[in-house]
């Protein structure tokens, strides 16, 4: 019965060999030849698009998907006995399917979705690149005893040496003959989910893909990357002892890099004359300044940073006589999430009027929450009380809710109308400035400076005076804004934010685990107590480069922080 079932099986691997053969012909008769011409020095890959597969055979394209390492043996050798002239040979040359239909997400790789073992494609970001090294596939070891040569072929597991000499039958001992032995190219790459696919405060996963011989050498971390490749597991070890949890790895088929797609931006005479004109402002740094992210309040030197950024570069000659600019990096330091959250009795103002303690309202609307490094979040939708630049109280949604590990230290501020609040060290609160407010980290704020509050969190009467707890009056509120010692805020609006005195700032060990926050679509919220800047992003900003171009910070995404 054996032998009856291995015929079978050779004449299946026979039939299949066949079929690539005639696909070949079909489709790839030209590319072949070329192929034969350049191979090995110059080509020594055919690659093959799937949909051109597809359309000679459905069933066989599936096979390629479902049984992938097992179909490359085929379509390797049926391009081996392709019709060539008698003195080209392709023994070595690989077959690379690209262009699947649909690519995986990177964090949504389950394993009931069966992709194990399956031709998949990811996209995504070059996050590192290893050196290009020799890796054996073939070693030959030669017996210190009789000197036979024994080759044994390698895989991507251990190490494998041979248990006993071909020849005198003895077990060793072996040297490993690096001249007798074969050696390929071998890189590993680590891919990463690109930024503009996450929302915020998610942390961009990755998995590594093993490429090998002409795959190699050709991609640097930054590049944008759809890789196709063989999706395998691999089992966690700690020590000697083995885990019950597996790795996720690729072996990748193909690497194609995606185009940098650039927009031009047609400059008119008009443009011209109002750049020159803005250029000749004295105040044109801040300007430029304040264009990059307007929605987020302060980080002047960050913002500063970026600008000087965009405005710099080295000139870079091509080979056809043209210039552009070189690139440019910027590194935005930060974990996500991290220092920006109020201790859980912080009580947070919505639109219908109602008020609630943060950590009741967080805790429960994580219903289905996702983890991070330090908390978890989750999705909400409802509006909340929020401020805008110019002090007007407006209605805004919320969108994620954040609970976080405390961190070591908390600050606690007291006001002169006998609020406090106690908040992390970077959490940014409002001050006037101008007509309107800014934000200011609670680490930064000092004796005697106004914050602003809610219109009836700081003891505003109606006759619009802002009273401590005492009866004395901290601050006057007329014509929809605080007057007397402090600017005006939110001229023209029906409800505007307040302000009350800082007359202390004690910087505390928490005694609790927890701090949390409201991610608002909108740079603030405004709490019982003062108004305080929660978790916003961005997805882009524009500002105008010295080559008339529009330059923009893509996929830019302000964290919570």
């Amino acid at each position: 019965m054996t032998p009856y079932i291995t015929t079978m099986a050779q004449a299946g691997n026979q039939e299949l060999t066949e079929r690539f053969i005639t696909f070949y012909r079909n489709y790839y008769r030209e590319e072949i030849a070329e192929l034969a011409q350049q191979y090995p020095n110059e080509q020594r890959s055919l690659y093959v698009d799937y949909d051109d597969i597809f359309r000679f055979d459905h069933d066989l394209a599936e096979d390629v998907r479902s049984q992938p390492d097992q179909m490359r043996e085929y379509a390797e050798e049926a391009l081996r006995l392709f019709d060539l002239p008698a003195d080209v040979s392709l023994g070595q040359a690989h077959v690379r399917v690209r262009n699947l239909p649909d690519a995986i997400d990177i964090r949504g790789i389950r394993v009931h979705d069966n992709h194990i073992g399956k031709l998949v494609a990811v996209q995504g970001i070059i996050r590192k690149a290893t050196d290009v090294r020799p890796k054996i596939t073939e070693a030959s070891f030669e017996c210190q005893r009789c000197g036979t040569m024994t080759y044994i072929p390698q895989t991507d597991g251990e190490f494998q040496e041979p248990h006993e000499c071909q020849g005198c039958e003895r077990q060793g001992p072996f040297r490993v003959n690096f001249d007798q032995s074969e050696f390929i190219d071998s890189q590993k790459l680590r891919i990463q989910e690109s930024p503009e696919g996450l929302r915020g405060g998610e942390t961009p996963q990755s998995i590594d893909a093993d490429i090998v011989d002409d795959l190699t050498g050709k991609v640097t971390p930054g590049d944008h990357v759809t890789v196709t490749g063989v999706l395998h597991i691999e089992q966690q070890s700690q020590g000697n002892e083995m885990s019950s949890v597996f790795d996720l790895y690729m072996d990748g088929v193909a690497v194609e890099i995606e185009d940098e797609e650039f927009e031009d931006m047609d400059i008119n005479e008009d443009d011209v004359e109002q750049i020159l004109e803005l250029s000749a402002q004295p105040d044109i740094y801040d300007q430029v300044i304040s264009s990059v992210a307007p929605s987020i309040y302060g980080y002047e030197q960050e913002k500063l940073a970026m600008v000087l950024q965009l405005f710099s570069g080295v000139t870079k000659r091509l080979p056809d006589g043209s210039r552009t600019r070189g690139d440019f990096h910027m590194l935005l330091i930060g974990d996500p999430g991290t220092g920006k959250c109020v201790r859980a009795d912080t009580e947070v103002q919505f639109a219908d009027g109602r008020r609630e303690q943060i950590g009741k309202f967080v805790e429960r609307h994580l219903e289905s929450p996702s983890a991070v490094d330090d908390g978890v979040y989750d999705d909400i939708d409802i509006a909340v009380s929020s401020v805008r630049a110019d002090g007007s109280v407006v209605s805004r949604q919320a969108t994620r809710v954040w609970k976080r590990e405390a961190p070591s230290q908390m600050y606690q501020i007291r006001t002169a109308a006998g609020s406090t609040i106690e908040v992390t060290p970077s959490h940014p609160l409002f001050v006037p400035s101008g007509r309107g407010i800014r934000a200011v980290r609670a680490a930064a704020l000092s004796e005697g400076m106004q914050v602003a509050a809610a219109p009836d969190s700081a003891g505003t009467h109606d006759s619009g005076e802002v009273r401590s707890r005492n009866g004395d009056v901290v601050a006057t509120k007329a014509g929809g804004a605080v007057a007397g010692q402090v600017p005006e805020l939110g001229i023209g609006n029906s409800e505007t934010v307040v302000t009350d005195r800082v007359v202390s700032i004690e910087a505390v060990d928490p005694d609790y685990e927890w701090v949390y926050d409201i991610e608002v679509r909108g740079p603030t919220a405004t709490s019982r107590r003062v108004s305080c800047r929660t978790t916003q992003r961005y997805s882009s900003t524009s500002v105008i480069s010295p080559l008339g171009r529009c330059t923009r910070l893509e996929r830019a995404r302000r964290r919570p922080d």
